[in-house]
Formats: structure tokens, sequence, C-alpha cells
């Protein structure tokens, strides 16, 4: 279709349609009376094309519809379809493929749905009786009709006039389907329909279309003619004052021309699709922006061949344009454009990129800047082109450039149009880097923050070193981060981490040891750090010498994983400056943090030692004094005793003895194992023997029980040891509890065996929970001894790979001890 510009002329010729026409019109002019309707008409449709007509009341539409249905004769002018002139009258046009939805409808109200459809090509019967109707074959294809508009559910047997004005416009648009129409022409179709009824329109209109009919539509539905139209013809004073395609008029274009306004529409439609661009801008990701500007811009200047090219720098520093985007591009141009030269050398781009200016090449096969691509141009067909430079705040960032086939220059309103996009092209691009630096940005600091957290972690600098070194190394986009100090007269590495593959191979080694050596050959003299190529350094004060924090990074000048850090450069150099002086404070106050905990140590010895001594000259003072008391009245010269007094007195000599013997050894062992030094000697020992022995070690046997399930066999264990753990619970049990003292060994679930102490006393406090176990922790104070008979047997318990826990059970006082029945490992047989 030919593209006619918006309000042409009337007297204008308009151009004829390359496309085959199925209805031409030609000068059609009707009068009524004195009053000209119709003026010199020229109108063409071909097949498969729907053109709506629009104009004002009384601008002839319907007139034309009348014209060609053949209900009004026209005084002049000629109506051809299919090349052939039109049918004199309407039944003649009907049978030639002309059907007509009319604005009145045109439908009988007496009559059924049915008899509507078919009135005048009533369906007959191939059988029987000759002239009689065939009403099922009538009601399924009605059905049928209907169906495509939607409407299966409209009853057929009533008279239409029963019908709402939507069903009554649906079925006068369903009659012309029954056949097969070459011309449809639509007269106000929409006036009583509502939503659905115009979507099923708007599908049917589609569906005839792509079948090839010819559609004619008239209507004062605007926003159904943009939708529907291929081409939109516009009446005025009986002419046709426009014929434009959809997508180049606005809507308020239309009601201009109709009202006789000439409209800007360039204006207006470039108007919109900026301020459509702009509302889609704010809406999407920066990233996503650039595309969408290049694809507005390709529309905006109708260009189909487009190019964007983004200036970066190079590793050894020459400006270089690189191609980012490309539409419509011949591949001979593609290959060669990749990467342009800045200038002359690369072409209009180059030269657009160097001067900042647009630059406009009518003819490439005479254009000095298309020599060096002269081949490529004549293999892609491109006769002309132009590039404009995108020109951010601080300069060029880039090109844009448009290729034709056609040899020419480029108007000076898309000029303008060029300039405007490619402005929000240097924004968008801006916009994309800012946010790549800013989380950039981000990612630097989180990997300080990282480091800083880590250094002053529960693990602190000793513990977390590695871990901050390797933030620190992700941080700088580095190859490899470590930490060197001067010891003696030669620098060492204290600390080190490569990302690469996790091993500090020679090279890399070499490289940080020379960084760090120059760092510190200074002696202070020199900066605190420096910036060589591929590695930076910076001093650190470490609390024994001088050290130097270094990193280097691969020859390519990027860092692992896509060059996602800063590279070698000054911010590196800043972020390793103040990642320096954070390790040493880290470092500083982690010597100081030990120094502390050191003394906190020491003074916590100091107090047990002194609560030590202060309990064992309370716990020994009894028994000696008791010693010492029998001992002196046996001795005294001016006394005599009898044999009975005299072995009463020794028997309680050698009692407090033995206590005083326990009690030192009691000592001894909790000594032991707070320092982790208990010993065991395990072999293979009866668990019901070990009790046994621990109940004869001490008094009030009548007040002990012992209970052995069936089924217990030897454990792997110190016999003693166990055994002294028994006589503490047994011994704490007799001291606290009241009642009998059980002893019950329970038969091994597990691989593990369980030995209850129970008693009818009131236990631990429950306030002091599991520090019942802690040395010189007891939990009644008026009873004697130094505490260390829990702490003592659950030491012993732990040794044994076992637990020692306070589990009251059926309100009596329960301690369980739980030991594993097998040694770990192999090597050991069990003795049968």
């Amino acid at each position: 279709m030919p593209r006619v510009e918006p309000a042409r002329a009337a007297t204008d010729a308009i151009p004829a349609d390359p496309m085959p026409s199925r209805l031409a019109v030609e000068g059609l002019t009707k009068r009524f009376g004195p009053l000209s309707v119709l003026r010199g008409l020229d109108l063409r449709i071909a097949a498969g094309e729907v053109v709506c007509l629009l104009g004002e009341n009384g601008t002839g539409k319907s007139t034309v519809v009348g014209c060609l249905a053949r209900t009004v004769a026209h005084e002049d002018g000629t109506i051809t379809l299919d090349g052939t002139p039109m049918p004199t009258t309407p039944a003649e046009v009907r049978r030639a493929g002309v059907e007509v939805v009319w604005q009145d409808f045109g439908l009988c109200p007496d009559l059924d749905v049915v008899a509507n459809l078919f009135l005048g090509s009533e369906r007959r019967r191939s059988s029987g009786r000759r002239g009689l109707l065939s009403e099922r074959a009538m009601r399924a294809d009605a059905l049928a009709v209907l169906g495509r508009l939607g409407l299966d559910d409209l009853p057929l047997s009533r008279p239409v006039r029963t019908l709402s004005r939507g069903q009554q416009q649906a079925v006068a648009i369903a009659r012309p389907l029954l056949g097969n129409p070459r011309l449809l022409v639509l007269d106000e179709p929409t006036t009583a329909l509502g939503v659905a009824g115009v979507e099923g329109l708007m599908r049917l209109v589609r569906e005839l279309r792509d079948a090839g009919v010819a559609i004619l539509l008239t209507s004062h539905d605007l926003d159904l003619v943009l939708e529907l139209a291929d081409r939109i013809v516009i009446l005025r004073d009986g002419r046709a004052v426009a014929d434009v395609a959809p997508h180049e008029v606005h809507r308020d274009d239309l009601l201009a021309l109709m009202s006789g306004l000439r409209p800007d529409s360039a204006a207006r439609r470039d108007l919109d699709r900026l301020r459509s661009l702009v509302d889609q801008l704010s809406e999407v990701e920066p990233a996503a922006s650039l595309p969408l500007i290049v694809s507005s811009m390709a529309s905006a200047i109708d260009q189909q061949m487009l190019c964007v090219h983004l200036l970066e720098r190079t590793a050894a520093g020459e400006s270089v344009l690189r191609r980012s985007a490309a539409v419509g591009m011949p591949d001979a141009l593609l290959a060669v454009n990749g990467r342009l030269p800045v200038g002359p050398g690369g072409g209009s781009v180059g030269v657009a990129a160097e001067t900042g200016r647009t630059v406009v090449v009518e003819d490439t096969e005479t254009h000095p800047s298309w020599e060096a691509f002269r081949r490529e141009a004549e293999a892609g067909g491109i006769r002309s082109a132009w590039a404009a430079p995108i020109v951010g705040s601080r300069g060029v960032l880039g090109t844009v450039s448009g290729y034709a086939t056609a040899p020419g220059s480029l108007e000076p309103e898309r000029v303008e149009l060029v300039a405007l996009y490619a402005g929000y092209a240097a924004a968008a691009i801006e916009q994309q880097r800012l946010v790549e630096e800013l989380g950039h940005r981000n990612r630097v600091l989180e990997a300080l923050r990282g480091m800083l957290e880590t250094l002053a972690g529960p693990e602190r600098v000793h513990g977390g070193l590695s871990v901050a070194l390797l933030a620190l190394c992700r941080g700088l986009g580095a190859s490899a981060v470590a930490v060197h100090a001067v010891d003696g007269d030669a620098v060492t590495r204290r600390a080190a981490i490569d990302v690469t593959d996790g091993r500090l191979d020679q090279a890399t080694d070499a490289r940080l040891a020379a960084a760090a050596a120059d760092v510190l050959g200074g002696a202070g003299d020199g900066p605190a750090s420096r910036l060589w190529d591929g590695a930076a350094g910076a001093r650190l004060r470490l609390p024994d010498s001088d050290g130097a924090l270094v990193a280097v990074w691969a020859p390519t000048g990027e860092g692992p994983g896509g060059g996602t850090g800063l590279g070698a450069g000054t911010d590196a150099l800043a972020l390793l400056d103040d990642a320096a002086r954070s390790l040493s404070l880290a470092l500083e106050a982690d010597e100081l943090e030990s120094t502390r905990r050191e003394a906190a140590a020491l003074r916590r010895s100091s107090e047990l030692h002194r609560d030590l001594l202060h309990q064992v000259s309370h716990e020994l003072r009894t028994p000696l004094t008791a010693v010492h008391g029998y001992a002196s009245t046996l001795l005294q010269d001016d006394l005599t005793w009898d044999p009975p007094s005299t072995h009463a007195f020794l028997q309680s000599i050698a009692r407090e003895s033995k206590r005083m013997e326990r009690l030192v050894s009691d000592l001894l062992d909790s000594s032991a194992i707070s320092s982790g030094l208990l010993q065991l000697h395990a072999d293979w020992c009866d668990p019901g023997l070990v009790a046994e022995a621990a109940m004869a070690c001490l008094p009030d046997r009548d007040r002990m029980r012992l209970v052995v399930e069936p089924g217990v066999e030897p454990i792997w264990a110190d016999h003693d040891r166990l055994e002294q753990v028994v006589v503490n619970l047994l011994d704490n049990g007799l001291r606290h509890g009241r009642g009998t003292v059980e002893v019950e060994i329970a038969a091994p679930r597990d691989r593990v065996l369980e030995i209850r102490v129970l008693d009818e006393g009131p236990g631990p406090p429950p306030e002091l929970g599991d520090r019942i176990f802690e040395a010189r922790i007891r939990g009644d104070g008026d009873r004697p001894g130094a505490g260390l008979g829990l702490a003592i047997a659950r030491g012993v318990a732990d040794a044994h790979g076992g637990t020692l826990a306070s589990e009251p059970r059926d309100g009596r006082s329960c301690f369980v001890l739980r030991l594993p029945t097998e040694p770990e490992g192999e090597g050991h047989g069990r003795a049968v």
C-alpha cells in the first residue's frame, strides 16, 4: 500500500494502488436535488484488506454504501468488482458476492432468527417433495454462523422483534456470512453491540480478511478503526481528503482531519513515542534501557539498519569502539565493524566519535571515510550512512549509526531526533555504569566489612586472618594477597591466600615477595603504599616487627571471576592501605586481648590456688586435730589406758588418717583432671565386682544395697577409677541422703552400660543445675567434705568416654553413670 501524507488536499492525485483492487470506485458523484453529497470520490479496496471510511455525519458514508449495494443510484462515476462493472440491481449485487450489513439492520421483525438469516436464500430439500424448505439444514447452518460471533445461546425460534438491539444487530451481521462474500460492507456495525459482541465482530473481521475478503467498514468508533483498519479513508465535503495507514496517525489526527484541521501528525507521533519511551525507561532496569532506546529510535526515524558502538580503553590505553548492538545489519559489514578505531580509520563511526559531531554520508561509493569498507558496503547493498556521537557528562561515550540501501541525506528533523535519542542513550549508559560502579563499590565495602568483622570476631586475628585475607582478595579482584614481616635481615611470609586454585605457586609467591621487599625497603622514608604493574602493597605495623600487606593481579589486569574486582589501580591501592591500617589495629588489639586473657588467667589461677589452700587447710585441720589429740593422749606418761580404750584411740587415728589420705588423693586427682593429665589403666572388668568393692570401702554397709540386672557383662574400663566413682557417689548418698542407698546396674543397651546410685534424700538443689559437678561446689555447706567427689566422678566418666548426670527418679535423688561397654577402635579382645 502507498504511504499518503495525512491531510492531503482533495485535488492531489491518489497514487495508483500496486495491489490488485477487488473494489474500484472512480469519480463517484451523487446529488440530492441541489445538495451534492459525493463529489468525484475515488476508493480502492484490495482482496484481504480492511478499509475504514471515516467522516462526520452528513459527509456521505451511508450514500457510498447505498451506491455500492445499488439501492442508491449515482449520477457519475464507475464502480467495478474484480475488474468488471458492478451489477445494477441489489439482487444481482448479492449474487455477485457483495454483502451489506445495514445500519438499520434490515430485518423482518415478525420472522424468527433462522427465517431472517435465510431470507431470499432459503435451503431446499435435496429429495422428497419439491419446494419444501430444509428447516433442519437451515437451523444447523444458523447455529454455526452465530457461533462464529459467540452467540451459541441465541433463541432461534423467537421473532427478532423480541430480541435486544444488540442481538438484532448480531443477526444482521451473521446474515452475510452464510454465503461466500467477496466484498463485505459494514455500516456502523457496533452501534448496539456490547463488549463481547464487539470482540466477536473484531475476531470475525480478521478471519474474513485472512480468507481474502475485501471489507469496507464505516464507524464512529475510532478505537475499533485503529485496531482493525489496514487503511483509513476520510471523507469531507463528499471527497476523500486523506488515505492513511493506522500507524501513521494518532486519534487526535483523525478527529482533526474529519473536522478540516491540518495537524502536525509527525510531531505528535514523535512526541507520543518519546512520552512512551520515558514511561518505559522509568519502569525497566538500567541494563535494559539501551536496547529499548535503540528500538524506539529505529521506529521513530524509520531506519531499518542501526548499530551502536561504545567507547572503551584497552590495556595499552588506546581508545576503541566496540560494537554493542546491531539491528538489521548485513553480515559483510558485521564482520568488520566489531571493533573500530577512533578517527578516520573507523569510517564515519570513528570520525563521529573523534569529533563529537554527526557525520552524514550521502553516498558510500564516493565518500572518503568509507574507502576501507567499500567492498563490504557493496556486498551488503549499503549506499548511504550516518553516525552520531553519544555524548555524556564526561565526553563521548560511543556512537549510534544508521545505514540505507539508497543514496541520500538525512533530513534535518531526523538529525534532531537522532540527537535527542542519542541523549537518552547517553543517560542510559551513564546510569548503567553508575549502577555497576555503585555495585562494585558495595562489593568492595562488603569485602572490607567482612574482613573487619572476621578480625573482630570470636576467632580473633590468629584464627580469622586467612578468612580476612580471602575477603580482601575477592574485594580487590586480586589473584593473591599476603602478609610479610621483617625477620632479622630477611623478609618472610606470615600468611597468604591465593584464590586461583587455593595454592600459592612459585611465580605468584615471588611477585608477592618482591612487592613486600620493595615496600619494606624504604624503612619508613618512602610512601606508606605503592602501586606497580599488576601489584600493590602497603606498610603494615606488626606487634613484633615491621610488615607489608601486598596483592598481585593476573597478567591481564583482570581479577578472578571475570574481572569483577578493582584491578591494580588507585582505588585498589586506597583499599589496600585502609585494610593495612585496619589489620594493624586488629593485630594490636589481638595482642592486647591475648595479654589481657593471660593476666585474667593468672588472676584466676591465683584465686583458685588461694581457694584451694584455704579449702585444704580447712579440711585437713579436722582430721589432723583428731590425730594429734588421740596421739598426744596416748603419749601422756601420767595416764594409763586399758587395752579397749587404746584400741579405740588407734582406730580413730587410723580412720582420720585414711580420711586425710582420701582428701589428698582427691586433690591430686582433681588437679590431674583439671590439667588433662588423668591416666587410665583399662582392662575388662566386672561392674558388679566394682560396685561390691566400692561398698566395702565405706561404713554403714547395712544402708547400701546392690541390684544387678541379668545380662550384665564385663566392660572395658579402669577398675580402680571406676570403683573410685562409685565410692564417691555412695559416699555422697550416705552423707546427704536418707534411708538406703541403692546401686542399680542395668543390662547394656546399644553398647552403653548404666550404673545408677539412688537415695531417699532431696538431691542437689535445682538452682545449681550442672554446676554440682564443678570442684568445690557443694549442695549442703554444713556437711563435711572438700566438694571434690562429684567433680572427680564426672572427670573419670569423661575420661572413659561416658557421662555422669543427676536425674531424679520417682521422688528420689539419682546419679546416672553411662559408660561404653567396648573400647573405641580395634585390638582388644574380650575376656571370657
